[in-house]
């Protein structure tokens, strides 16, 4: 996909701290990506390493107190929407930027039917009538696959299964043709076949719309089937940004290429599964240097007491890593044996 200009969305610096009785949680700390009218970008990476925060933060979504913006910037067309008031950004949300959530129980209201929720959407910010934004809606259900959609906007969440309240999330999400749709694991409740049907869904509109995806996923299967760039996450951190095709052929962060090896292959016998050792830092007490230097076959002396910047390793590949720069000896193999 050829390169655009001018950005839709810019994050800079972007900060999210959690302050509670055990102390500071860094759970978004200092990130820095764009994207671009009709792109999509996958952000990846372990439960808990900060892809649903960013996506929350942009949004100015975040439980406060105990969550709080702490720094940085998000651009949108121009606008900061970290110094917008809360009437500005709720022009915005669900309309410019619509959100699918991760738990569509949760997100959904329980007492009222599911077509009377979308249709408040419509309402609220496309100013349609009351016949106009129910029968959008009814529309919306079918067109995300949902059988018998006349019947169904009439229910309430409880009667409907896991998969189709996500459905319904989705519907939501895409019935004011927002200008950023951010899909945090949109299809974790679907089986394969619906979770396709969505996937096109979305890569449908976003064509006729020039829609920005953000990918929000663990499933590097989607990534590749779906996204234009990968920003992948560790700790809070963005330690490795490149183009899709960059990503799978040739990894440079190793946490990524740990990502991608534990993948199965189909093609290969396999005995068991490979793994990452170690485990993810607790975010109330970060260390002091790299942040995968624990799990990391080629960690060095400086690893564990300087953490490195992301920095360009070539004009579209971002990777944080000390491996990359001149402070690296090279002294460990691959194995980490000295």
């Amino acid at each position: 996909m050829k390169e655009r200009n001018k950005p839709i969305l810019e994050v800079k610096g972007l900060k999210t701290l959690f302050t509670t009785k055990r102390g500071v949680s860094k759970a978004v700390d200092g990130i820095d990506f764009t994207l671009h009218k009709g792109e999509t970008l996958g952000i990846v990476g372990e439960s808990g390493c900060g892809k649903s925060m960013t996506s929350l933060s942009i949004l100015r979504l975040i439980p406060s107190p105990p969550g709080k913006i702490a720094g940085g910037s998000v651009y949108f067309k121009g606008k900061d929407l970290v110094t917008m008031s809360e009437d500005e950004m709720r022009k915005i949300r669900g309309n410019e930027i619509s959100m699918i959530f991760q738990e569509p129980m949760t997100s959904l209201n329980p007492v009222i039917p599911v077509g009377e929720q979308i249709a408040e959407a419509l309402r609220l910010h496309q100013k349609m009538g009351k016949k106009a934004a129910w029968d959008k809606s009814v529309e919306m259900l079918k067109l995300v696959g949902i059988p018998s959609p006349e019947k169904r906007a009439k229910q309430e969440p409880f009667q409907l299964s896991g998969g189709m309240r996500q459905r319904v999330m989705i519907a939501m999400a895409l019935a004011c043709t927002p200008e950023i749709l951010i899909a945090d694991e949109p299809t974790t409740a679907l089986d394969v076949t619906i979770q396709a049907q969505i996937l096109e869904l979305i890569k449908d509109l976003q064509t006729k719309i020039g829609m920005g995806v953000i990918m929000i996923t663990h499933d590097l299967g989607v990534v590749a089937e779906t996204c234009d760039k990968v920003a992948v996450m560790y700790a809070g951190n963005i330690v490795e940004h490149a183009s899709t095709e960059q990503i799978f052929a040739d990894p440079k962060h190793p946490y990524t290429q740990g990502l991608l090896n534990s993948l199965p292959k189909i093609h290969e016998d396999q005995d068991e599964l490979i793994t990452i050792d170690g485990s993810v830092p607790s975010p109330y007490n970060m260390p002091a240097g790299c942040r995968f230097a624990s799990r990391c076959p080629y960690a060095e002396d400086i690893c564990a007491t300087h953490q490195p910047d992301l920095i360009s390793h070539s004009e579209d590949v971002k990777v944080r890593c000390w491996k990359y720069t001149d402070k690296w000896t090279g002294k460990r193999d691959k194995e980490g044996v000295v």
